[in-house]
């Protein structure tokens, strides 16, 4: 299929300022405040800024404002609902949602910069580093989620190495993807294989089953956004 640039833009501006430009203490200042938060109103703008910064076209001004408008009505409804997985997830679908109804109405004017950028350099090159950009921060949110929905992971010995985890989940979440695109998939089974023998003389099972959870989640969302990445740059 041919990229959809300005789906692609849209997409990039969501998961920079959704999850780059605001901090986790600022997303519980949301949580906490709700409607009287100053923080969501900031971000809400900050969405439709940076989605007229990557759609820099004088026409697209109204739907920049549409997109600020939906998203701060989409965060203040998270707002009051129950925090978790399902909170999060249908938070993030609705605002694609807004976003894919957006590119699909909206005409580009000119090339776009990301479009601009991909001839300079190769979409493959775009497409990679959003898929990268996407599987860290996004993805560790939502893996967090999960493991706290079925509660693996909450005795002490797993919080210990929580940030650990974090860190590298990015890192072999980054591999995955590297290594669907060029093709490499033995590559992610020894990356696999690599972890399990590591863990194998853990006698701690709630430290193994949130490493196990966590593992099977990381690699499934890389492989998944890997072979989407490789389905768009083929297409």
């Amino acid at each position: 299929m041919p990229i959809h640039w300005l789906l692609t833009s849209l997409f990039a501006s969501h998961v920079a300022g959704d999850f780059y430009l605001q901090s986790n203490k600022l997303c519980k200042q949301k949580q906490e405040h709700k409607a009287k938060s100053r923080f969501l109103y900031i971000h809400a703008a900050t969405m439709g800024l940076a989605a007229w910064a990557l759609v820099p076209q004088l026409e697209f001004g109204p739907y920049a404002l549409g997109i600020a408008v939906s998203h701060l009505a989409i965060d203040m409804g998270k707002a009051y609902a129950r925090p978790g997985v399902t909170a999060f997830i249908t938070d993030q679908l609705l605002h694609i949602a807004i976003l894919t109804v957006a590119a699909l109405a909206y005409a580009p004017q000119a090339a776009l910069p990301l479009q601009q950028l991909a001839q300079t350099t190769s979409p493959a090159f775009i497409l990679a580093a959003l898929g990268i950009a996407t599987v860290c921060k996004p993805t560790n949110i939502l893996i967090k989620l999960i493991l706290e929905k079925y509660q693996i992971g909450s005795n002490k010995s797993c919080q210990e190495i929580k940030n650990a985890g974090a860190l590298i989940g990015n890192l072999e979440r980054i591999l995955t993807i590297i290594f669907v695109l060029t093709g490499h998939y033995e590559a992610i089974g020894f990356i696999i294989a690599a972890k399990s023998i590591l863990r194998f003389k853990d006698t701690d099972t709630p430290k193994t089953e949130y490493v196990l959870a966590g593992t099977f989640l990381s690699f499934g969302i890389a492989i998944i956004v890997g072979i989407a990445i490789d389905q768009l740059i083929s297409g």
